[in-house]
């Protein structure tokens, strides 16, 4: 009989009983934790997390898309890359207790996307061993409507440009926006804005929007990217 629990995934997690345990082992072990295979090759999680970012991208916009009937593209497209965000699936699997199991020779106080990277390994390792209908009931059922509360990701904003201020009082630097009209959006005639931000005097990102703010975010997040600073949600 096959184990209840297979490396600290429960039951009431999965809602299944896995079939190929290997693969859910592999979608643990972090690649500075490689294990050897017999031809002695390192063996560890990226490719289950190529694999599981693409299923899990597809899962949650087919949920979105249904959730959303009346809504555009870009509106879509947009609340998706929120759900799957590195740091939206980090927090996630530190709700599921991946970090407690993911093997790893780094110091994860520094790499916590090592645990969002587990998470899109798992997805994808349950794709391989289940296939794809187990794996969306999976994402449905026991993700979204446990842990992801669509219209709270819908109005809670991701504030880039509070960031990129705090990050700059902090390391006592000068933090310019240069925000302008850019002419109108021609199938929507809407003005549109482009905003350019400055550190030091020191062009770091550029962004385009549909009102001066959306500019300044676009921008504040192009800057936190070059400046390598995690990208947070705040209230």
């Amino acid at each position: 009989m096959p184990k209840r629990e297979f490396y600290g995934l429960s039951f009431d997690l999965l809602g299944f009983v896995p079939n190929k345990f290997e693969l859910y082992e592999l979608a643990l072990v972090h690649k500075s934790a490689s294990i050897p295979s017999k031809d002695g090759v390192p063996m560890n999680n990226e490719r289950l997390e190529f694999l599981g970012d693409a299923i899990l991208g597809s899962i949650t916009a087919d949920i979105l898309y249904k959730y959303f009937p009346n809504k555009s593209e870009g509106f879509l497209t947009q609340i998706r890359s929120k759900i799957v965000s590195r740091e939206s699936l980090n927090r996630l699997a530190l709700k599921i207790g991946l970090n407690k199991q993911v093997m790893s020779n780094v110091n994860l106080n520094n790499n916590k996307h090592i645990y969002g990277d587990a998470f899109e390994a798992l997805v994808g390792a349950i794709y391989l061993d289940q296939g794809y209908s187990v794996t969306k009931t999976f994402i449905e059922d026991k993700i979204f409507r446990n842990y992801i509360n669509i219209e709270e990701v819908v109005t809670v904003e991701t504030n880039f440009k509070s960031k990129l201020i705090e990050w700059a009082q902090k390391n006592k630097k000068d933090v310019v926006f240069d925000t302008r009209e850019d002419g109108l959006d021609k199938e929507m005639k809407l003005p549109v804005f482009i905003s350019e931000v400055e550190v030091e005097s020191n062009m770091m990102g550029t962004g385009i929007g549909a009102s001066k703010k959306e500019a300044q975010q676009m921008a504040a997040k192009e800057a936190l990217l070059r400046l390598e600073e995690p990208l947070v949600a705040t209230a």
